[in-house]
């Protein structure tokens, strides 16, 4: 099989509460990604529902009938979606931020955002995660996925580099003023841990908070192993790029930042000898 995986992102305004606008968007987005034979598509965080002040249970039930329509849709067209929604119930009733996995991957919630923002309040509505987010395999390779806040905390994504993933997907809702940050933390994430990320902002103006509104950048970025952006687009519109998993290897292989780590001591206990990609070559003097 190619290296070269060509991969989507849809970084569209997420209306508050239309889920099924919401859905209509994404599936034509769908659609598109199919027609240019994209084989991952990463859609906002939350993107049936955005973020509300609650969510009545009428409103969970709508948001998972949209995730099963777009489970069909991407299994008929071949593709992975990811993104997150508001699912499940925690602890008083409130429902987790949950990510998932949907299509040609199987249809998998692996992860629920583990660090809520608190400026925002957003644990007032949802309950926090409570695992670190696994990697799961996918026709594309292995991905790891997490949302959005979650991109401030190495620790996150720290088993996606051990393992390691070939793609960091990160669906999100990161405002301005401060997607400077966000831009510089997804490439440091990347550089890190010395793979492919794609992240999905959203785009449009929302309340987090049910009140405050704050401006959406709809960008979408894919990140190399070394950091450098390698696609981004600013509209909102479909980004549609590729990634190169020659790159990845020989990234690890230049610099062997994991063999470097053990070395050092500092790799958990539960890291084995695999990734011997990373552990060989000269690397840096």
């Amino acid at each position: 099989m190619s290296p070269v995986r060509k991969l989507a992102a849809l970084p569209f305004d997420v209306r508050p509460g239309e889920v099924a606008h919401n859905l209509a968007l994404a599936l034509a987005g769908l659609a598109d990604a199919a027609a240019q034979q994209a084989q991952l598509l990463v859609l906002p965080e939350k993107w049936t529902t955005s973020f509300l002040p609650s969510y009545a249970e009428a409103m969970l039930e709508e948001s998972e009938r949209a995730l099963a329509t777009m489970d069909a849709a991407a299994r008929e067209a071949g593709l992975t979606v990811i993104g997150s929604a508001p699912a499940g119930r925690g602890p008083r009733g409130k429902p987790y931020n949950q990510v998932h996995f949907l299509g040609a991957a199987g249809m998998h919630r692996p992860y629920a955002k583990r660090v809520l923002f608190s400026p925002t309040g957003e644990g007032r509505q949802v309950a926090r995660g409570e695992v670190l987010p696994p990697v799961l395999p996918t026709p594309l390779g292995a991905v790891c996925a997490v949302v959005c806040y979650d991109l401030r905390f190495p620790e996150l994504t720290r088993e996606a580099f051990y393992q390691p993933a070939d793609l960091l997907a990160v669906p999100a809702q990161w405002p301005h003023p401060r997607t400077a940050v966000w831009e510089l933390l997804c490439r440091a994430r990347a550089c890190e841990n010395q793979q492919w990320l794609l992240s999905c902002n959203r785009a449009g103006t929302a309340g987090l908070d049910g009140k405050h509104l704050m401006d959406f950048p709809g960008t979408a970025l894919l990140v190399d192993p070394d950091g450098e952006i390698a696609a981004r687009r600013d509209d909102g519109g479909l980004l549609v790029a590729e990634m190169d998993l020659d790159r990845s290897a020989a990234c690890r292989k230049r610099v062997p930042c994991l063999r470097d780590l053990k070395l050092a001591g500092l790799v958990p206990s539960h890291v084995d000898s695999t990734g011997s990609a990373q552990e060989s070559g000269a690397g840096d003097r």
